[in-house]
């Protein structure tokens, strides 16, 4: 299931098949609890090692994941939300949540060389920024403390004082030397 919903945007074809020629070998073999598990665990690593292949073959030729075109996108995503009722709540829920943002979660098909992702611009802030400013910016009320503190910088009035704590220590007669 997880990787018919990541074929939605992104083409997992190879994976797919990989995994449904699994379940038909899974329904063909009669075993006991243990032996299913020892036979899921070789599965899983045998599916593992499928994709790391993958993976180098990409990286050697330079590629990414290719995606999938919008008509193939949508196709893919109608097909999935013809069985939704059938589906675990949370992948409901994801396929609802998708459904509400497909524009935006589409519209890099419909602007000429917009990323399909937002990687590049996070990217950019987690490197630029410091580690608190990154905390500060996850709420509103951070942000909007960050702006008053901003507005207060440009309006001076955080300048240095006059007089030191120290100085201000000393103006008092006990204190006095």
């Amino acid at each position: 299931m997880k990787y018919r919903l990541l074929n939605i945007f992104y083409n997992r074809e190879n994976e797919i098949k990989f995994l449904e020629e699994l379940l038909s070998e899974e329904l063909n073999v009669i075993m006991n609890e243990e032996k299913h598990q020892e036979w899921s665990n070789k599965e899983i690593k045998e599916f593992n090692r499928f994709r790391y292949k993958l993976k180098l073959e990409r990286r050697r030729k330079k590629e990414k994941i290719p995606l999938n075109s919008l008509e193939k996108a949508k196709y893919n995503f109608n097909k999935l939300m013809e069985n939704i009722r059938t589906y675990e709540e949370v992948i409901q829920k994801r396929l609802w949540m998708i459904n509400k943002h497909w524009l935006n979660l589409t519209l890099f098909h419909y602007l000429p060389g917009a990323p399909a992702t937002n990687n590049p611009i996070e990217s950019y802030y987690s490197k630029s920024l410091k580690t608190d400013s990154k905390k500060q910016f996850r709420t509103n009320k951070g942000i909007e403390n960050k702006i008053k503190l901003t507005q207060m910088r440009r309006l001076n009035l955080l300048k240095k004082p006059k007089k030191s704590f120290l100085e201000l220590f000393r103006l008092f007669i006990p204190f006095k030397l």
